[in-house]
């Protein structure tokens, strides 16, 4: 409460601006040796700053996630995502990958979900019984037998599960593509999470935050974006854009100042962009480019070459 109060005036989720960099530097470690791997293995879990839940919040990890394991204490995790973000994480949270195994799931053994949220059933049948676990965009499963309608998947747990087949797909060997995507593709795909809730460190379609709804909708095109989004702007594999030529796609940044990036949002076109904001409402939403508070903020646009 007293952190929001103070840092109201300067807009736009200034949060972000002294707490992101803060927190990073916090979890940074230098741990030597060989590093452990792990995969998540409840529909979402809690990163945090410290290895305690009363710590704030810096980013979450979903379902079947491999992650690399930083350093252990007192039941808790510090674990790095895919895209090398330190966060701590209950350690039953996580199930460890035997040494020599280096990939989650095998190659040509995966799926991952396109649906928003994919419910997985005990079951090749909706009405049976209840869900046995809800796995959100991007989770990923182990697939052990296929069906023309159904997949026979294994969760991170090991319980053995049903899932319908057009709710996933093949999950593509050799990690996230290099390769700049369809922008509009990732402009439609961004608006798929219009009314989701804000939710900050959300990276899930159970809530996202600025940078997180910015990285979900590009990861769900292959390619990787860094986590938070004064990260994402400094990007070097991303290309300035003038303002007049910002096209569907194209990632824009916001901040109170020029060199404090605390906001980013998905342009629809030159004239509006999709964000998730507490700006007015706390939620995934269209705004405009020219409405005066985001044109007092705004900070420039990017976009990845190719």
């Amino acid at each position: 409460m007293i952190r929001r109060r103070r840092s109201a005036p300067l807009g736009a989720h200034p949060e972000r601006r002294v707490l992101a960099p803060l927190r990073r530097a916090a979890l940074r470690v230098h741990a030597p040796g060989r590093r452990a791997l792990a995969v998540v293995m409840p529909s979402v879990v809690n990163m945090y700053e410290r290895p305690d839940d009363r710590s704030p919040v810096v980013s979450q990890a979903v379902l079947g996630t491999p992650v690399t394991l930083l350093e252990s204490r007192r039941g808790w995790s510090l674990i790095a995502t895919p895209d090398r973000y330190p966060g701590w994480v209950r350690g039953r949270a996580l199930r460890t990958i035997p040494t020599g195994r280096e990939r989650y799931p095998r190659d040509g053994c995966g799926v991952e979900i396109v649906s928003l949220l994919a419910n997985i059933y005990r079951e090749p049948d909706v009405t049976s019984a209840a869900p046995i676990s809800i796995a959100p965009m991007l989770s990923r499963l182990e697939v052990a037998k296929e069906g023309p309608e159904w997949l026979r998947v294994r969760l991170p747990d090991g319980r053995g599960g049903y899932l319908q087949r057009a709710d996933g797909r093949p999950l593509a060997s050799g990690g996230a593509a290099a390769a700049a995507p369809d922008p509009q593709a990732v402009a439609a795909t961004a608006l798929r999470f219009q009314g989701l809730p804000y939710l900050w460190g959300g990276v899930t379609t159970f809530g996202l935050d600025c940078s997180g709804l910015a990285q979900l909708a590009y990861r769900a095109h292959g390619y990787q974006l860094p986590r938070d989004a004064d990260l994402q702007c400094a990007d070097a594999r991303l290309l300035d854009v003038p303002r007049r030529r910002i096209r569907a796609g194209d990632l824009i940044f916001f901040g109170p100042e020029p060199k404090s990036i605390t906001h980013v949002g998905i342009a629809l076109g030159a004239a509006c962009f999709v964000n998730a904001t507490t700006y007015g409402s706390p939620t995934v939403r269209i705004d405009r480019l020219d409405n005066p508070y985001w044109r007092k903020l705004y900070r420039g646009a990017r976009r990845p070459q190719g």
